[in-house]
């Protein structure tokens, strides 16, 4: 959408020594980036830019300027409030080190002064914060705290709830014992329910052996592990490096991996734990060994990721040759049990002879993993990236069912939802499910609700529904998981209902916008209607090209007051309307005497 080349956000001086930055995509689908540069003419100062899906700078081409000051200031951290806003945290590098905040409404004013918020100590400097969503419009600081020089420092871990006014209203001591090294990062990872976790190595034991430990921290401050932490694994004569987490919020359940090495850390593995809501090792004391330890001097781990699907967690990294070159981007899939999942238990996302850096990954609603990570295979500056289906499969999954369309409509507390099949292969069926959509995070926990028979193999058309009765008022998110007769699945898109019923006909803008090859569109028909409508309405939504050729008709029939969605794509037209090229496209409503456009934009 954006061009082969992407778009330039910011072209100001960087220096030579480049810290870490922060990317996420706010309520509104807006991408949202912190990053520091020395445009100010000293040193890195943070920045934070917010840029719409069509590429528009919503905080201007600059970005907002957090904290220009002659101070060293890195790592700019980012998390979004449940009330809309977004707050950036940092490391301000004085003589003792503290930690920048600011919060920023979607407007890009900066909501806690012209100067951020800093929390600093008379005998502790504060490193490597990172922030997660809490409740309230607050959020969750974690960072380190430090004493003594570099690299004999004394580190601890802390976590302070920040209020939507910027105070502290907690403080929680999360490793108090030290014993971590000056150089060792913590991650931080939300657990979807207004707290946080923080997983760290340190060598607590004083034997010369790193172990790895996690804390998970309420939004009210309680911890629920063992004070200082639960440690993952008690394997002797092993190191447990930079463990990662996934957690499942539908049952408590953290899921840890690490590198496991020899003492002489020459021989490198992957082990995990899964944890209790109270921190107990689920998968025995010494844990699962995923990957047994290499032979010396042939094997490198490096840059681990987790993400939680499901029902089951995902591991990523970058592995090594003997070279010291990080030739190959790898991953697996565990079930509750710790079971491998994927065919021949390892999958290779990536594998050309070059060296790859910074992996990161993200799971979308579909509980497909999205990866991406530095490579030099062309240039030496080259961004890659890689889709990875609960399965195992790279890339979209082949869909056995093709859906022409997915509607839901709202009449007296009840959702029918509606969709049509233009072909069907192995199909047994679908699963319908429901999620409450209860925060800005959408952090959907599905349900099933319902199970509607497929036909199975077939080139006609089939029409199916569902009736969801007697729901309480509130917002809910729908889809489809459509199940082959071997069991290999996928899910249709979501589509969503609000049962506070509107009081005005309405046709929203499609989104996304522009699109390829599909695009949801939602209109609303009134509760409370006049002397010019019916109870029910005919309602015609339709699809025409700039010409005024009529190219689909998506709703056609009488509707009760509601709020409904539909989807239009362009791959399933009629025959002798396919093949649409890009270019401006007009969906009109016409119900009764109301009549509104909107203008789409197909861009391939």
């Amino acid at each position: 959408m954006w061009g082969s080349g992407g778009l330039l956000i910011s072209n100001n001086p960087q220096s030579t020594s480049l810290v870490d930055w922060d990317l996420m995509v706010d309520a509104n689908d807006n991408a949202i980036i912190a990053f520091t540069d020395t445009r100010n003419a000293g040193n890195l100062n943070p920045f934070v830019y917010a840029v719409a899906p069509n590429g528009n700078f919503l905080w201007g081409n600059n970005g907002i300027d957090l904290n220009p000051t002659s101070d060293f200031q890195a790592n700019p951290k980012l998390a979004k409030t449940d009330d809309g806003n977004v707050v950036v945290a940092w490391i301000i590098a004085t003589a003792r080190s503290q930690v920048g905040l600011q919060k920023i409404s979607p407007a890009g004013a900066k909501l806690w002064g012209t100067s951020p918020i800093i929390l600093q100590s008379a005998t502790e400097g504060y490193n490597y914060p990172d922030v997660v969503t809490s409740d309230s419009g607050g959020v969750i600081l974690f960072h380190t705290a430090t004493t003594g020089n570099f690299p004999a420092q004394v580190v601890k871990l802390r976590a302070k709830k920040i209020t939507s006014a910027g105070t502290v209203s907690w403080n929680v001591n999360v490793q108090d014992l030290g014993k971590i090294a000056a150089f060792s990062v913590p991650k931080v990872y939300s657990d979807k329910n207004n707290g946080g976790l923080f997983s760290w190595h340190d060598d607590r034991d004083n034997n010369s052996l790193q172990s790895a430990f996690v804390q998970r921290v309420s939004s009210g401050g309680s911890i629920y592990f063992p004070v200082n932490g639960a440690e993952a694994s008690l394997m002797p004569n092993r190191h447990k490096f930079n463990p990662v987490c996934a957690f499942d919020n539908t049952t408590n359940e953290t899921y840890v991996f690490w590198m496991e090495t020899e003492p002489n850390q020459n021989q490198n593995g992957i082990s995990g734990q899964k944890l209790s809501l109270d921190g107990t090792r689920q998968w025995t004391d010494n844990a699962k060994i995923f990957k047994d330890l290499s032979v010396a001097f042939t094997t490198s781990i490096s840059y681990l990721t987790s993400e939680m699907g499901s029902d089951r967690a995902y591991l990523f990294y970058l592995e090594g040759n003997g070279a010291g070159q990080n030739d190959k981007v790898e991953g697996f899939a565990c079930d509750a049990a710790g079971n491998f999942l994927w065919p021949g238990n390892f999958t290779i996302l990536s594998n050309p002879t070059s060296d790859k850096l910074q992996l990161v990954s993200t799971v979308d609603v579909y509980k497909n993993c999205k990866l991406a990570w530095g490579d030099d295979r062309l240039d030496g500056a080259g961004i890659y990236a890689q889709d990875i289906n609960p399965d195992g499969e790279l890339g979209n999954s082949i869909v056995p069912v093709e859906l022409t369309s997915f509607s839901a409509s709202v009449s007296n507390n009840s959702v029918t939802l509606n969709w049509i099949t233009a072909t069907e292969l192995n199909n047994s069926g679908f699963q319908i499910e429901r999620s409450v959509i209860s925060n800005e995070e959408r952090n959907l926990d599905w349900e099933q609700i319902g199970f509607i028979n497929g036909n199975g193999t077939t080139s006609e058309s089939h029409s199916y529904s569902f009736v969801d009765r007697n729901i309480s008022d509130g917002k809910y998110s729908y889809r489809l998981k459509q199940i082959d007769f071997d069991g290999t699945f996928s899910y249709s898109n979501e589509v969503e209902v609000d049962l506070s019923l509107p009081q005005t006909f309405s046709l929203a803008q499609n989104y996304p916008n522009p699109f390829n090859p599909s695009t949801k569109i939602s209109f609303s028909v009134p509760s409370v209607v006049d002397a010019k409508f019916a109870s029910t309405t005919l309602v015609q939504l339709k699809v025409y090209d700039v010409l005024g050729n009529e190219i689909a008709t998506l709703v056609n029939e009488e509707k009760p007051a509601g709020n409904y969605e539909v989807t239009f794509d362009a791959k399933n037209l009629p025959a002798g309307r396919q093949g649409l090229s890009s270019g401006i496209y007009y969906c009109n409503l016409q119900a009764g005497s109301f009549n509104q456009s909107i203008k789409m934009i197909l861009l391939k």
